[in-house]
């Protein structure tokens, strides 16, 4: 384990990333991968309560040895029958009594219910062993959700166990961190949707003209969204645009995998080149070999005269075909072919047609599981997956849904011919706290039905969004805890002393630089001379 001079760098680190990073999951996924630091776990996740007090839902999470398990999907219960805590939920345990459990090893007797952790295991062919959950408490005290360590290495060969007692201090610091962390984040957009109604009712000339420019030129294939989980898979389209390779986007229904097909057509050399869709669930078998690949006159009853499919349409350009995973095994074979050779033959056909099309295919099933089922081709599987591209679920990024509300809310005032639609705090908090399961195609209709309902210059209200949103909410889980007080003075003081060090620090490597160290704190070079005041830091004599 790491020895008290690691672990008072470790904070000082997390403390510099508290004060200069603002997006929730950023600042998350920097507290957990401390946490990990320090105890050598190969896992970790944040599981947050959800609006209605009733779920705990993963945020963050992290595996070096198992990517694909790092992920917790599965919601917790906070209540069991009867509205009682579900205190056989080793996470509910935590959350509600504040104390960190420590599990040696998962698979051997505990008095905790263990089985959706089993059952991850199983999905994903890790094995949990050490167990860890830490509390996230606010400063009153209300339960913000837990921080988990997963896999707890005690020495440098490997060997796992339970964390030490000593360390159980030392994570409780760290949750403790992951709470504040949530606070302020939580603050800081509420202060920005504020200064954001504020500036609706308040922009001058010049923003008003600047709007109705950004206005006039949006379009319905827009890419929206700034958060690091969104713009990683930005960026892995925009690699894939360059490359002359098949794409298969993966995720959720909702998540604008067809979005991304167009931003991966315009950021390539096909742009000027046709953008062809097909929705491979959405025509029967023979239709759906007719559409995409034509057919000769007399293939079938009804086809009185030659026809070109979707592939000679897109010729030069880009095919996306939208739930591939139901497509038909014989049209796979096709699609496949088109792959390998870049050849088709049209329904009723005995020649082959070269055609040069670049293929873009998205799905939301587990392509492997309908492997293992027979239901689609393995070698059809790799030929599209040289270049995947996850699209992240709009819950886990949640930094992005004020900008997706007001993108959506600009395109429909163009629509309706009107200057803007106006939210109340309350409306935008509702829409920013809701979970989506329909993703980012529900929050543009809960957009499009709120912008029908409003009258005149009416802002956009609760009774303006669909029930479930506005609902009667359950009361935070309140635990009191005799410590908070105490322990929130000593926090901010050593939140300013860890502060002063890491400036010093990073002023001695870059030479009493100030525009460098700035740089390397990732703060601008006023903020750091104020810092420099307000801790008297000098450069030594």
């Amino acid at each position: 384990m790491q020895d008290p001079l690691a672990v008072a760098e470790e904070l000082i680190e997390l403390t510099t990333t508290l004060a200069t990073e603002r997006r929730l999951e950023a600042l998350l996924g920097a507290v957990v991968s401390s946490a990990r630091r320090l105890t050598r776990a190969e896992g970790g996740r944040v599981l947050v309560l959800d609006r209605t007090g009733r779920h705990l839902h993963g945020l963050i999470g992290q595996n070096e040895c198992a990517p694909e398990a790092a992920a917790f999907p599965d919601t917790v219960s906070v209540y069991s029958e009867g509205n009682a805590f579900n205190m056989r939920d080793a996470n509910v345990f935590s959350a509600v009594t504040g104390q960190i459990v420590n599990l040696a090893d998962l698979y051997d007797y505990t008095n905790f219910d263990v089985s959706a952790l089993y059952a991850h295991d199983a999905r994903t062919g890790y094995r949990t062993r050490s167990f860890v959950v830490a509390p996230l408490w606010n400063v009153e005290g209300v339960t913000l959700g837990v921080l988990q360590l997963i896999n707890i290495r005690l020495t440098p060969d490997g060997e796992i166990g339970a964390l030490p007692k000593a360390f159980e201090r030392i994570v409780a610091s760290f949750a403790a961190h992951a709470a504040v962390a949530m606070a302020n984040a939580r603050l800081f957009e509420e202060n920005r949707q504020l200064i954001r109604q504020l500036d609706r009712k308040n922009a001058d000339l010049a923003q008003e003209n600047t709007r109705l420019k950004v206005m006039a030129t949006v379009s319905d294939d827009q890419v929206v969204g700034e958060s690091p989980v969104f713009q990683a898979a930005l960026d892995l389209a925009r690699r894939a645009a360059s490359a002359p390779v098949a794409v298969l986007l993966l995720g959720e229904t909702g998540t604008g995998k067809e979005v991304f097909a167009q931003a991966i057509h315009r950021f390539g050399k096909r742009r000027g080149r046709p953008f062809i869709a097909q929705n491979c669930a959405a025509l029967p078998e023979t239709l759906l070999e007719s559409e995409l690949f034509g057919h000769r006159k007399g293939a079938f009853s009804g086809a009185v005269a030659d026809k070109k499919g979707l592939v000679h349409e897109a010729d030069g350009g880009t095919l996306f075909l939208d739930e591939i995973g139901d497509m038909p095994l014989a049209l796979q074979a096709k699609i496949l072919r088109l792959l390998e050779e870049g050849s088709v033959r049209r329904l009723g056909d005995t020649k082959l047609e070269k055609v040069d099309v670049r293929i873009v295919a998205a799905t939301n099933a587990d392509l492997p599981q309908k492997i293992a089922q027979g239901s689609f081709r393995e070698d059809l599987y790799y030929r599209l997956s040289v270049f995947p591209v996850q699209i992240p679920p709009l819950r886990q990024r949640p930094s992005d849904i004020p900008k997706l509300i007001d993108f959506f809310l600009t395109r429909i005032a163009k629509t309706h011919g009107r200057s803007s639609f106006a939210l109340t705090p309350r409306a935008l908090d509702a829409l920013c706290r809701w979970r989506y399961p329909g993703n980012v195609r529900e929050l543009k209709n809960i957009a499009e039905r709120a912008a029908l309902l409003v009258d005149g210059d009416e802002r956009i209200d609760l009774k303006h969004l669909p029930a479930n949103l506005s609902a009667t909410q359950a009361p935070d889980i309140v635990v009191p805890s005799s410590t908070t007080a105490a322990n929130h003075a000593s926090l901010r003081a050593a939140v300013r002393h860890y502060e002063a060090i890491v400036i010093e620090n990073r002023l001695r490597e870059t030479g009493w630089n100030q525009s460098r160290a700035a740089e390397l704190l990732q703060i601008s070079r006023r903020s750091l001379v104020e810092k420099l005041q307000r801790y008297a830091i000098r450069p030594p004599s």
